[in-house]
């Protein structure tokens, strides 16, 4: 069974620039943070519908395959092939919980903020660290948030409030109405 709340799936391809990334996900938020990478436009703009939902004691657990590219890209470029000191807005989007910060930021998430490298079993590793902050009562809730980028892109976003061993993102959300959205 399920503990499924709420859930977002996002899909786009690489014609969607960052500013159209940017414009759409200011329907979701008031405001959006300023010199921020693909990575975190994608993770925002997943879970920033489900808002209304969530409650301060909600942790957030969020992977992806790859850092952001480009900012990846021009970081190693930059230091590795020039032999320059990279922009602050490259070294800090580099880290790995740059995305989880501005999440937890925008949303008001007050529980823990875990960034893992996603895998093929991503959503089974995503549920199981939830599980464990919701059986000793850290949290109420559970963010969790799936970044896939290749030239197309999918961010997606379930809401739980309680432990599943669901093996992907259907199954997760089976019995909830997920908003599906194609940019």
């Amino acid at each position: 069974m399920s503990h499924a709340i709420a859930a977002c799936s996002v899909r786009g391809d690489a014609d969607n620039s960052d500013k159209d990334l940017k414009a759409t996900l200011i329907n979701w938020l008031p405001t959006t943070p300023r010199r921020i990478d693909r990575l975190i436009l994608q993770a925002l703009l997943c879970a920033a519908p489900l808002r209304a939902k969530i409650r301060s004691d909600c942790g957030l657990y969020l992977a992806s395959r790859h850092p952001a590219r480009a900012t990846m890209g021009s970081l190693l470029d930059a230091v590795c092939v020039h032999k320059q000191q990279p922009k602050p807005f490259e070294f800090v989007n580099s880290v790995s919980n740059a995305a989880g910060f501005h999440v937890a930021a925008q949303l008001g998430l007050e529980g823990p903020n875990l960034f893992i490298g996603a895998g093929p079993h991503v959503w089974k590793h995503l549920q199981a660290l939830a599980g464990l902050d919701l059986a000793d009562g850290l949290i109420g809730q559970a963010l969790l948030v799936l970044i896939d980028e290749d030239d197309e892109f999918e961010a997606q976003a379930v809401l739980v409030e309680g432990p599943s061993q669901a093996a992907d993102f259907a199954e997760l959300t089976a019995g909830i109405d997920a908003l599906q959205l194609q940019l």
